[in-house]
């Protein structure tokens, strides 16, 4: 059930993001010249006060951390193949609060969990068939905005994803499009998100479409490769068949996570942390959601290459492998065909 929470919790930021050139990136290493992409991106004096008080970022502390990680990737004996840019390396550092060795230990098995469970993390193209339904034609995640506190507030409909047409690799490489898709925004990588799961409708078929080893890897992939800022997960309308697999999904989590978890019995609960009016117009909002997923359909074309790119980084994941256990073996299975 948590998999389908972290699944779409990113795309939030759709409606407030700055706007950024979209400009081909590199994979290399050591390139000739590094690219300053998070020059042109403005931050709101918001998310600036949120930056220096609770990440303590200032332009001086930015700029050195970036020329150290970028050094040190230059030289780095496992690592073959991975962006420098600012944005992507921006990201490491604001999850990890600009503690550099946690950013650096965050990019190596974040490279390393790309390669072992390929299933999940390749191809993650919009143009594809599923992914293109999942992402235009279900509406089952709406990126609501920005909150009060200047988090970005994804509403994700479990009943919206027919099980019995999508299997749980396609909801996962759906998943990983849109973290990858949003992973570069700054608003989501200072002030982090919020996500309202609605399991109002959800059958066991949504439940158990995850095997229990893909739910505890995606989870010690979200506490240590993976970088969010995660700060609330509200579910709502949790039925009884699924509380279960809900507290056990929840004991694959890692302590801070689960202080950030909450359950309520109806959306009215909810309203006490998220205003109303950034909810759909079926909840008794303002949001439309023809409109945020025409944004997501563009988002998503728009950075199709950069997507794609993704594919050629490379890291040497033998020293890596041993920190994800892999019981099943169509976990990691290379190249395992999900049509």
């Amino acid at each position: 059930m948590l998999f389908f929470v972290f699944s779409f919790l990113l795309a939030a930021i759709v409606m407030a993001s700055a706007t950024i050139h979209i400009k081909q990136l590199s994979v290399d290493k050591c390139p000739s010249q590094y690219e300053a992409n998070d020059l042109g991106v403005t931050l709101s004096e918001m998310h600036r006060a949120i930056a220096l008080q609770e990440l303590d970022e200032t332009e001086v502390r930015r700029e050195e951390s970036l020329r150290l990680f970028r050094e040190w990737i230059a030289t780095h004996p496992h690592i073959r193949r991975c962006r420098t840019d600012a944005l992507f390396l921006l990201r490491f550092l604001r999850a990890r609060a600009y503690n550099l060795q946690a950013a650096q230990t965050t990019l190596e098995r974040y490279l390393t969990m790309r390669q072992l469970f390929r299933i999940w993390y390749e191809n993650l193209d919009p143009t594809d068939r599923y992914m293109r339904e999942l992402g235009e034609n279900v509406q089952g995640c709406l990126p609501l905005g920005l909150d009060a506190s200047g988090r970005m507030v994804a509403l994700v409909k479990v009943r919206s994803y027919d099980v019995t047409r999508f299997n749980c690799y396609h909801l996962g490489r759906l998943q990983h499009m849109l973290f990858e898709a949003f992973f570069d925004d700054v608003a989501v990588q200072i002030a982090g998100g919020v996500a309202i799961v609605d399991c109002e409708g959800a059958t066991m078929g949504h439940f158990v479409c995850f095997k229990l080893s893909d739910i505890r890897n995606f989870m010690d992939c979200l506490a240590h490769a993976l970088p969010l800022r995660v700060k609330e997960v509200h579910i709502v309308r949790l039925p009884r068949i699924g509380q279960a697999l809900g507290n056990l999904v929840l004991s694959f989590a890692a302590e801070e996570l689960r202080k950030r978890i909450f359950f309520h019995a109806s959306m009215d609960e909810v309203l006490k942390y998220v205003d109303r009016d950034l909810l759909p117009i079926e909840y008794g909002g303002k949001t439309c959601p023809e409109e945020i997923t025409n944004s997501l359909k563009q988002r998503l074309s728009n950075k199709r290459d950069t997507l794609l790119l993704l594919d050629r980084m490379e890291i040497d994941v033998e020293p890596y492998a041993h920190l994800w256990r892999q019981t099943d073996e169509s976990d990691v299975e290379f190249g395992m065909e999900i049509d």
